[in-house]
């Protein structure tokens, strides 16, 4: 898959890509410490609508693409409206559980996921912490905080 490819997909997907090369960057890690991460953002599984036509195929394409990278991430971050939003807890438990299904198949084990609102209004993050863990947190990665 061509560069170009994995970001159409991506945009397709209503998500972003974003990977960076920490060099430079006032860190506490040193130039051998380099990495990279890719971030995906408002994948919203559980749309329904025009504005993607193919709501149930972009998150699988997306995890595909990552797959097949060259060179797979040190971690990956979703940020933000995992799931479309619903008023049925049901189904919000449900959708999470799905997209933590198919992210489960990414060969990246280091996933870190934060909430949207779309994850956590109705709710407060309920099922959000059920399933992911705390709706806020920190970690360091090779002498960077995030």
């Amino acid at each position: 898959m061509q560069r170009r490819d994995f970001l159409h997909l991506a945009g397709l997907g209503g998500g972003a890509i974003f990977s960076a090369s920490l060099a430079g960057c006032a860190t506490a890690g040193r130039p051998q410490d380099e990495f990279y991460f890719v971030q995906l953002s408002d994948t919203h599984w559980g749309f329904q609508g025009a504005p993607n036509p193919d709501a149930r195929g972009t998150l699988p394409k997306a995890v595909a693409a990552v797959n097949a990278l060259p060179r797979q991430p040190d971690f990956i971050v979703f940020t933000g409206d995992l799931t479309h939003t619903t008023d049925d807890p049901a189904e919000r438990r449900r959708r999470m559980a799905e997209f933590k299904q198919i992210v489960g198949e990414l060969k990246v084990k280091t996933v870190r996921f934060m909430p949207g609102a779309h994850d956590a209004s109705l709710d407060r993050g309920a099922a959000f912490k059920e399933l992911f863990g705390d709706t806020y947190y920190r970690f360091d990665h090779k002498g960077v905080h995030f």
